[in-house]
């Protein structure tokens, strides 16, 4: 009796995945043995459930089955990358665009813990950090300890480093590090530098750190702490209060 069962479960698994082989993404049809497609098809619809993105778990399925791993390693990964999506999602909060999220779990399969994912969240929560998220797996990845790349990345995300920024920043680590340079040394280095250079040029229509807000006529507004200009519209032969009231016409001396 418990064989039957099992043989007439087993049977219904099989036509339910081969009625539903339409609906299911064509490629893993085509890739994926009909029990292996069956349970990442689960997988997926359970992710799609909880409005983690899906995407990432197609492709992750279709990379096992190109390394020819097992129907059991492909279920075990893609299994796995849906939970890792799942805590970066608790991480990096629920309007996370997929992207950060698939930063996220990367990061997070990198070795580097959820907590230190919301460490770089709250720096800037305003702006999308996929990059970031990226370039901080990469350093580690490069064995950057994972506090310095976290320090660096959240350092540069401050600053208002862009993403081409972040990700030139990651390269010339990456060839210090080929260099010889020790990898906590190389990060700290180049981070400081790119952060320097930041602060020197300003971040663009005053956003970032407080500063004297710009004019258009490129001088400092009325009220800036850090300025010391004379109003906009004062040019010099201005008379300023402290000139005292204004000589009537012809009380000018003359020269002898």
């Amino acid at each position: 009796m418990i064989r039957l069962t099992r043989s007439v479960v087993l049977a219904a698994a099989v036509l339910s995945s081969s009625v539903s082989a339409q609906a299911v993404d064509p490629r893993l049809v085509s890739r994926l043995d009909v029990h292996t497609r069956a349970a990442v098809v689960a997988i997926i619809d359970s992710a799609r459930m909880v409005r983690l993105p899906t995407e990432p778990l197609v492709d992750k399925a279709l990379e096992g089955a190109a390394k020819k791993a097992t129907g059991q390693q492909i279920i075990s990964a893609v299994r796995t990358f849906a939970r890792q999506l799942g805590e970066a999602r608790t991480a990096l909060g629920p309007n996370s665009q997929p992207a950060e999220l698939l930063g996220g779990a990367q990061a997070i399969r990198a070795g580097i813990p959820a907590q230190q994912l919301e460490r770089l969240r709250r720096v800037r929560s305003e702006v999308q950090i996929a990059a970031a998220l990226t370039v901080v797996s990469d350093l580690v990845s490069r064995e950057v300890p994972i506090d310095t790349a976290i320090a660096v990345v959240s350092g540069l995300v401050r600053a208002s480093a862009t993403d081409e920024q972040l990700l030139a920043v990651r390269s010339d680590i990456e060839t210090d590090i080929l260099g010889g340079k020790p990898p906590a040394m190389a990060a700290s280095s180049r981070g400081q530098a790119l952060e320097q250079t930041l602060a020197a040029s300003g971040p663009p229509n005053g956003a970032g750190a407080p500063g004297p807000l710009p004019s258009p006529s490129g001088t400092n507004r009325v009220g800036d702490p850090a300025g010391s200009l004379k109003p906009p519209g004062s040019a010099v032969g201005v008379r300023s209060p402290a000139d005292g009231p204004p000589k009537p016409p012809g009380s000018q001396r003359k020269r002898p």
